[in-house]
């Protein structure tokens, strides 16, 4: 059994979780629609690099490592070569290179990563921080070329290795030679349900060779730094792959547990790693690990949840109350309190502060995307592309709810033309709700682009200017009313709005009824209550149905929409849309309703939509 490149990764943020990664336990990232969706990024990128060497030529036998890695070297004993995943073994260390190129007597490992820096403004070496250190934010990606680097030192030891990353490069503009209109990304499987991705490429490569959005960096001193570390690192690691069976690194158990992918439903059928390293504490409810920014307990020396473990309780209500301090304190006994109680809580000062607000109200949620490969040439990598706005308005007190919206369904850039028309539905007067500051983030880097693109719209750009001032009374950000007087148990430790909306949806029967939202009061084939999200109607598109539940989903419909092979597919196109309007609704009229809850929660005239 092999330790990858990919295991290797793994194992640094937890040991055990090599054991899991290879037995197949069952893990968050299988089927995660987000992970999928930066790794599309990542294989576009990579396709765009391989691009810029045409001599090269990728290696057969992906899914057979010892007769790729035979082929690998039969090539570079040969002499000068370039090989796309190329697969390099040494005794049970195994990688495979993006791009390995041969010159004379030196190796050229090429890394390629969809991450970013600023050529302009970071300098030619983004990977050091400014006493010199290594940036804690590249650490995983040059251990990944280093790691890279043990392998291929030691495969072909007659040979100098000189290791190189290759990642975007914010301060070029993509041309139309190199944007995600010319790539098509597709998967196949191998042996064992292996899945290797195949990107097509549609433009003229030579114009993209010419110019394009990639920097390839040499490593070799940041490499040559860690890669003591690493080397003994993988040692460790692989030796536990030798035996038979192959044996498991004791678990450290503490707050960075939060964030483990094999925390995973429980199931009779498949192996739960969470379970398994933390034994019967693992079924504890309600969790210490669902606590509001668990990971800040106890400050940066102490790690208060293995304190916890070590006493036998994993119960959020033993939190020790010294343990909550700072920023988040108020927030973490608030949900102590009201889960150990099981009980909602509004507090007095919400329905004041919310009868305050000017009509009329605007609740709005935008859709965009910020991705590696531009959507439009000119456009620089990761430069937000916004393309749909939602809005309920209410205008007046127990006035009509009213939805608009709006989808680009142009293919040229959509920004300016989105800002025109949010003026027109928000203008000048009322209150703007939004549900945490990413929309006015937004905004504020529309009119920046107003800028480096020339625009000159002196009414449009004051208007951005009023809108995105710091503590704008107008705009009301409803996340941060949520986190300071309200919870609800089925919350647990998030603020997420779907997370708020399926609380108060459970709780509030009788605003479930009216008009407004009564289309999204449904049950499951068992007679449970569905949250609105998961009541959303899946549409045929093509010969399945799709249904859009999270912003994840929302980018890709808009790019098959705008980019893919639906695009000149009216019918499907219009399905496509539907899909996009009836999701982005449903997250402003979230909002409404969680407005109308705690309105009428804390005994306040109920509100009614019509």
């Amino acid at each position: 059994m092999f330790l990858t490149k990919n295991d290797f990764l793994v194992a640094r943020t937890c040991p055990t979780k090599l054991y899991y990664k290879k037995l197949g336990y069952a893990s968050l990232l299988d089927d995660d629609p987000y992970m999928e969706f930066l790794a599309d990024g990542g294989f576009m990128v990579e396709a765009m690099a391989k691009l810029l060497f045409p001599d090269g030529r990728e290696v057969d036998q992906w899914d057979e490592p010892m007769r790729a890695f035979q082929e690998t070297r039969e090539t570079l004993t040969g002499g000068d070569a370039t090989l796309f995943e190329a697969t390099v073994v040494h005794e049970n260390l195994l990688t495979r290179v993006d791009i390995l190129q041969r010159q004379g007597a030196a190796l050229h490992v090429i890394e390629v990563k969809s991450s970013s820096f600023n050529s302009e403004t970071d300098g030619p070496n983004p990977f050091r921080g400014k006493k010199g250190g290594i940036a804690l934010e590249w650490r995983e990606y040059l251990e990944d070329i280093a790691f890279q680097t043990v392998v291929l030192r030691r495969a072909f030891s007659e040979l100098k290795v000189v290791p190189f990353l290759c990642i975007v490069d914010k301060a070029k503009s993509a041309t139309e030679n190199a944007t995600f209109d010319d790539f098509r990304v597709r998967r196949s499987h191998g042996v064992g349900g292996l899945t290797k991705p195949s990107v097509e490429y549609l433009g003229h490569a030579d114009g993209l060779r010419k110019q394009h959005v990639l920097a390839i960096l040499e490593v070799t001193s940041e490499v040559d730094e860690i890669i003591a570390d690493v080397a003994a690192a993988a040692e460790e690691f692989a030796k536990t792959l030798t035996p038979n069976p192959i044996q498991k690194i004791g678990p450290t158990i503490g707050q960075k547990c939060k964030k483990c992918e094999f925390r995973t439903e429980s199931s009779d059928r498949q192996a739960n790693g969470f379970q398994e390293c933390w034994g019967p504490l693992a079924e504890v409810q309600p969790h210490v690990l669902d606590l509001f920014r668990v990971d800040a307990l106890g400050g940066k020396s102490r790690d208060v949840v293995a304190e916890m473990v070590a006493k036998n309780t994993a119960l959020l209500t033993e939190v020790p109350s010294d343990a909550m301090q700072g920023a988040y304190e108020a927030r973490q006994s608030l949900q102590i309190e009201y889960t150990k109680n099981n009980r909602e809580f509004i507090s007095d000062k919400l329905p004041a502060i919310l009868t305050t607000h000017p009509y009329p109200l605007y609740f709005i949620d935008f859709e965009c995307s910020r991705i590696a490969v531009p959507y439009h040439a000119g456009m620089r990598p990761y430069e937000i592309s916004a393309f749909q706005w939602s809005c309920n308005t209410i205008s007046r007190p127990s006035g009509e709810v009213k939805h608009a919206g709006w989808l680009n369904a142009d293919e040229a850039f959509p920004n300016f033309e989105f800002v025109r028309t949010l003026k027109s539905q928000i203008g000048e007067e009322g209150t703007v709700y939004i549900w945490s500051s990413y929309e006015i983030f937004v905004l504020r880097e529309i009119r920046q682009q107003m800028i480096s693109y020339g625009l000159n719209e002196p009414e449009l750009v004051a208007w951005l200017d009023r809108l995105t001032t710091k503590d704008n009374p107008r705009v009301v950000d409803l996340l941060n009313l949520a986190k300071d007087h309200y919870f609800h148990p089925l919350m647990g430790g998030s603020l997420s709005i779907k997370y708020a909306l399926r609380a108060a949806w459970a709780s509030n029967n009788k605003l479930r009824a009216h008009p407004v939202f009564a289309k999204y009061a449904k049950t499951d084939e068992h007679g449970r209550m569905l949250d609105p999200y998961a009541s959303l109607p899946a549409l045929p598109i093509g010969e399945k149905e799709e249904v859009v539940r999270e912003g994840t989903g929302a980018m890709r419909v808009y790019q098959e929409m705008m980019f893919g092979l639906v695009k000149k597919d009216a019918t499907r196109r219009e399905a496509y849309r539907k899909l996009l309007l009836q999701y982005c609704e449903l997250d402003t009229l979230a909002m409404v309703f969680l407005w109308m809850h705690w309105l009428t929660l804390s005994g306040q005239k109920e509100i009614t939509p019509s």
